[in-house]
């Protein structure tokens, strides 16, 4: 009979009751891609004085808006790719992805000329990482139809000009991705200022609203400046194990940093270096349970509300897995039962989102003023909610005089 062991298994599921986690502890790490005839290769770079001297002055100036970030923070690395000139497949582009494969990446850009082949196999490529619990975001141009997918960005952007001329949301992407790997913890990339885009694309407040739930990251200007309305990705359609907060790049930023943790601390740390006993798995519960903590300290979860403990529930589904008669078990001995070369932790946490929406009430000299204001566009449920609040404080008015 041939054997089913396989390689090592690590599974870390994010289940509804339990996936808002930590936000970041980090600055990003960026991936890009340019096209140029010399200097081909994989260059890691923490500095623009790093970047390769016999690069084409465009490339040359593209890279660098990578590295500009936002006044929130920018990028502590640029991982830079460059690939051979031509468009006619993506032979050069799939060379590029799997030398990076090694690396760790938070958001990935391709080239500012990118096809559309290209951009599918971009796709698939960030898919089959995510699916490893190597949590790459890719930063892409909008097309007809969205990708509906939480490790997708998607710019959807046509009318954006700077001082040089016209921006296409393909050449902007790399951009975009400097700026969403600087934002700290605590904070989200909404209203993000863009002071060097002098135009952006022309949208009613309802078409605006309408983008982004259609999952499109747009832009907006305020008069004064263009600036980020909201960060989403494009996921439209929540899983049925998911929060409807998924759409939005900060929490998904936070899942995917507790995923990272996880990952490499069990892989460096744990994975075939201790003996599968229950006192080892209390070390693994520590370990997690002070960087949540930590977490807890820096604003990013709610205090109090995290918790780490072996599973006991699925514990007790493997051992009866395995024909283990469990009846006569207390809790006490299935959480201590040897589970093979399995181990079942249990991670709860409730991540805080930065503040995006106002609701706020001001009364004065005689008159009631009831007013929401928000820094980016409000979803269709959240206008209805807000709706309902004027009806039940001061009737059909938002502006009544007193009696």
């Amino acid at each position: 009979m041939a054997t089913t062991i396989g390689l090592p298994t690590l599974k870390i599921s994010f289940e509804k009751a339990a996936a808002e986690v930590a936000s970041r502890s980090k600055k990003g790490y960026v991936a890009m891609f340019v096209r140029d005839s010399n200097a081909q290769g994989v260059y890691l770079l923490n500095s623009t004085a790093l970047i390769p001297t016999g690069l084409g002055e465009d490339n040359k100036k593209h890279i660098l808006t990578a590295f500009e970030g936002s006044d929130r923070g920018e990028p502590s690395l640029v991982i830079l790719v460059v690939i051979a000139p031509g468009t006619e497949d993506t032979t050069a582009l799939e060379g590029g992805l799997k030398a990076i494969e090694k690396y760790s990446i938070d958001y990935l850009a391709g080239p500012k000329d990118v096809t559309d082949d290209e951009m599918a196999k971009l796709v698939k490529w960030v898919k089959a990482q995510r699916a490893l619990y190597r949590p790459v975001k890719l930063v892409k141009p909008w097309k007809t139809a969205g990708s509906n997918d939480m490790g997708i960005i998607e710019l959807d952007e046509s009318g954006m000009k700077d001082a040089a001329g016209a921006v296409t949301a393909a050449a902007y992407c790399a951009r975009m991705a400097g700026i969403l790997a600087g934002i700290p913890m605590g904070m989200s990339c909404a209203n993000a200022a863009l002071p060097e885009l002098t135009e952006v694309t022309a949208r009613t407040t309802e078409e605006q609203i309408e983008a982004i739930n259609n999952g499109k990251l747009i832009l907006i200007h305020d008069g004064l400046q263009a600036k980020i309305a909201r960060g989403v990705n494009s996921l439209t359609t929540i899983p049925t194990n998911g929060n409807q907060d998924w759409c939005k790049i900060k929490i998904v930023e936070g899942m995917d940093l507790i995923t990272y943790f996880l990952r490499t601390t069990i892989e460096n740390s744990y994975l075939g270096k201790f003996p599968n006993t229950y006192d080892n798995k209390q070390l693994l519960v520590t370990a997690i349970s002070e960087y949540f903590k930590y977490l807890e300290q820096e604003g990013v979860l709610s205090p109090g509300e995290s918790s780490v403990e072996v599973d006991y529930d699925r514990q007790l589904q493997w051992l009866k897995s395995q024909g283990v008669e469990v009846a006569g078990l207390t809790r006490q001995q299935i959480l201590e039962y040897q589970t093979a070369s399995w181990v079942f932790i249990k991670c709860r946490g409730r991540l805080t989102d930065a503040m995006e929406d106002f609701e706020i009430q001001f009364d004065a000299l005689g008159y009631r003023v009831a007013g929401v204001g928000t820094l980016a566009a409000r979803t269709g449920a959240q206008k209805a909610s807000v709706e309902k609040a004027n009806e039940e404080k001061t009737g059909t008015e938002t502006l009544e005089k007193e009696e």
